[in-house]
């Protein structure tokens, strides 16, 4: 096989979860049998594809494993790649990838990306729906739905949309790009990088290669050094380059695009992502009307300020996806116009991120916060009006014992699930069936 100019024919795969058996399939079609490595010593062999029957297995610690005769490693996202043993083997003179750089050695058609801490999986589906409206058969993928080795040789797909994480951007050095964005940089898996600027520098990679950037102009460190690209932003803009708001409209330097009234989403974060949205679209030529048209349908995602079916008069919304401060500092943001009382269930894993941030819309915009998991004792230096439960079902039973009609709950834990759930979908979903429960007899 043929990677970035060199033939290879030794290639280990390290970490057999979706995106790393995803690649070991890819390569196996190449008609390579990569080592499969995977540092969990129980891992069941029956239990992987029939295929990789016929490669190598090896378990157990990474740095157990001679890796000197491998030209290439493809490095599943979820492991980092700052461990001795890849450290090792670049000394060596190996190649460490992710399945991305592989994608970008085999895809033929235009790439848009998307990075960023939070409205990454908004904007990636918003694009995708608004191609479905300008006619162009895309996919998204990468970070969401399929993995990108699972479709890159698929001929009838005329545009790749990629949402892509801080992880899989590490590994990825020749991805081309028709236009990319970091829509915005918050404190998020500090537990892997040390510090914020470390952790824009990694999603900032997402620039390389990029025909055309699109910058936050609110967050500094979502901006390319050399000042190119185009931005969007929450003030009026100063030219056709910029994209931002006045007069309650969305614009394109002088020109208003649509009433941020007549968009389906709600919420100041999803005008920016909608921004966004639009700039990437133009680089790719989808029409302007086919896109506003798009905006007046597409209500969001599951699991991102969701409304939850209910009725009591209390507005329940499972915004679930909020795995960190920054998401969560989103919603209430979106919610700062609401008069009634607000109850905030969160909590989980911070994943060693800093709480402060929500101190201030804490103590003016919530009137009372329900927290549960791993780190629920960090928000108690946050207000006086934190309260501790078990589970999902007594947060659920006591936020409604604390809110009437006009009120509104909304989960949104600013922590990852892992600790409690096996992903924040499973999270959602059990909020919105105790939410559910509520009202059965």
């Amino acid at each position: 096989m043929n990677f970035n100019g060199q033939e290879i024919t030794k290639v280990a795969v390290i970490g057999l979860g979706m995106t790393g058996r995803s690649c070991a399939s890819y390569l196996i079609k190449q008609g390579l049998l990569p080592l499969l490595v995977d540092t969990r010593e129980n891992l069941d062999r029956s239990l992987l594809p029939e295929p990789f029957a016929q490669c190598e297995l090896a378990l157990g610690d990474l740095d157990n494993i001679d890796f000197a005769e491998y030209q290439l490693l493809v490095v599943s996202p979820g492991i980092s790649i700052r461990q001795p043993a890849f450290e090792k083997a670049k000394a060596q003179g190996c190649i460490v990838a992710g399945d991305i750089e592989l994608f970008a050695n085999a895809v033929s058609v235009p790439v848009l990306a998307i990075t960023g801490s939070n409205g990454k999986t908004t904007v990636t589906s918003l694009l995708e729906a608004m191609a479905k409206e300008n006619g162009v058969n895309a996919i998204a993928a990468g970070n969401i739905g399929v993995p990108v080795l699972d479709v890159v040789d698929d001929k009838s797909i005329e545009l790749f949309i990629l949402e892509l994480s801080s992880f899989q951007l590490e590994t990825t050095d020749n991805l081309c790009l028709k236009a990319a964005t970091v829509l915005n940089i918050s404190d998020d898996h500090m537990d892997r990088y040390d510090g914020l600027d470390d952790y824009a520098q990694a999603k900032q990679r997402i620039y390389r290669n990029c025909q055309m950037p699109i910058v936050n102009r609110q967050d500094a460190r979502t901006h390319m050094l050399d000042g190119r690209g185009q931005s969007f932003g929450l003030d009026a803009p100063a030219n056709d380059n910029e994209f931002g708001l006045k007069n309650g409209s969305l614009m394109r330097g002088d020109t208003p695009l649509m009433s941020v009234n007549d968009m389906a989403m709600v919420g100041v974060h999803n005008q920016l992502n909608a921004q966004a949205a639009i700039a990437l679209g133009l680089q790719v030529g989808f029409s302007l009307d086919a896109m506003i048209a798009t905006l007046k349908s597409f209500t969001g995602l599951e699991h991102r300020c969701q409304k939850v079916a209910s009725n009591d008069g209390i507005l329940w919304l499972n915004d679930s996806k909020a795995t960190n401060v920054g998401a969560t500092l989103a919603a209430l943001e979106g919610l700062k116009s609401h008069d009634g009382n607000l109850v905030l269930i969160a909590g989980g894993d911070a994943k060693g991120g800093d709480l402060s941030p929500l101190l201030k819309p804490f103590n003016e915009q919530v009137s009372d916060i329900i927290v549960m998991g791993k780190d629920a004792h960090l928000f108690k230096s946050l207000s006086d009006n934190v309260r501790e439960v078990n589970n999902m079902q007594e947060a659920v039973s006591l936020a409604a014992s604390l809110a009437n009609r006009g009120d509104i709950v909304l989960l949104s834990p600013a922590c990852a699930s892992i600790d409690m759930f096996s992903n924040y979908m499973e999270r959602g979903q059990q909020f919105m069936t105790a939410v559910g429960g509520l009202h059965e007899h």
